[in-house]
């Protein structure tokens, strides 16, 4: 993993680089506004954005053979998977203390994956999730706007 930092906000959480020689992936984008609770303190300014992923379930779907109207060929089989999303964000408080805190925010997701044509349902699965990009923009004193790039990855 690598921090990176944009303007004056450090993103923690972001891989390297994702994937090398990985055929079943999917990339999704995770966009929520989140708002610190009330009885937090008002936001000046964000300080760090840390994102993790975590998988929580995941199934074996049995589809159609044949290809969508986007052009995807759908191979008989797709991968479910259902996680959290974990993002904990720092900030300096909008009181002459200028004190740092911390909000946490959790959001569950699904999606899929295709699974190749010569898949075995008998065979072990091993999803992950990978943070690719985090993107935050603060909003007002209480809400962010976050734009979260991830990876599905099932190694078979």
């Amino acid at each position: 993993m690598k921090n990176v930092k944009r303007g004056l906000i450090e993103y923690i959480g972001i891989e390297k680089c994702p994937i090398k020689n990985k055929k079943n992936f999917n990339q999704i984008n995770i966009e929520q506004i989140v708002c610190i609770p009330n009885q937090k303190p008002d936001m000046e300014q964000i300080n760090t954005v840390s994102v993790k992923g975590l998988v929580t379930d995941y199934e074996i779907v049995n589809t159609p053979i044949g290809s969508s109207i986007e052009g995807q060929i759908m191979t008989g089989y797709k991968l479910l998977v259902c996680g959290d999303i974990k993002i904990k964000v720092k900030y300096i408080a909008c009181e002459p203390t200028q004190t740092v805190h911390t909000a946490h925010f959790c959001f569950p997701f699904c999606n899929y994956l295709v699974l190749p044509s010569d898949f075995n349902p008998n065979i072990k699965i091993n999803p992950s999730i990978l943070i690719e990009d985090i993107f935050s923009d603060q909003l007002d004193n209480k809400c962010i706007y976050n734009n979260i790039t991830i990876l599905l990855i099932a190694d078979i």
